[in-house]
């Protein structure tokens, strides 16, 4: 990405108990993850780490499907249209994402042009737009 404002964190709220956060480092060019401020690791202890961020803002629907507790087990709906937000490089940029169908390939643009990505690890963070929220600094 060649545009976009300065965004050097940021923390995601997908419910009162999952927050993560990517910080980006300069120095290694990725954006490291967190869980509240925890840095999250592999199951080889490698930190995680992602040259893009991509932000979706989502539907997320319940099914008839409950968990051992008896809730509901939810579904994400990645069809329609929503709100996005890629970090790359240390900068953000806000657009909207777009998929026809199940099959379909997903677009995020922004002013009306695909964004492109750069070359790299790239994460992709699904927020429920009901109770979700993402605060970039």
């Amino acid at each position: 990405m060649t545009s976009g404002k300065a965004a050097t964190k940021a923390t995601i709220h997908m419910s009162g108990g999952y927050v993560p956060g990517w910080t980006y480092d300069a120095s290694k060019k990725v954006y490291l993850r967190d869980e509240r401020g925890v840095p999250s690791k592999s199951a080889d202890g490698v930190r995680l780490s992602g040259v893009n961020v991509v932000v979706l803002r989502v539907k997320v629907v319940n099914t008839k499907y409950k968990d051992p507790a008896g809730n509901p087990v939810p579904d994400t709906v990645l069809e329609g249209t929503g709100s996005a937000t890629v970090l790359s490089g240390g900068k953000a940029v806000t657009g909207t994402w777009t998929k026809k169908s199940t099959g379909a390939v997903l677009r995020v643009t922004a002013d009306g042009e695909d964004v492109l990505l750069a070359p790299g690890e790239t994460w992709v963070e699904l927020v429920p737009t009901g109770s979700g929220s993402v605060a970039l600094s």
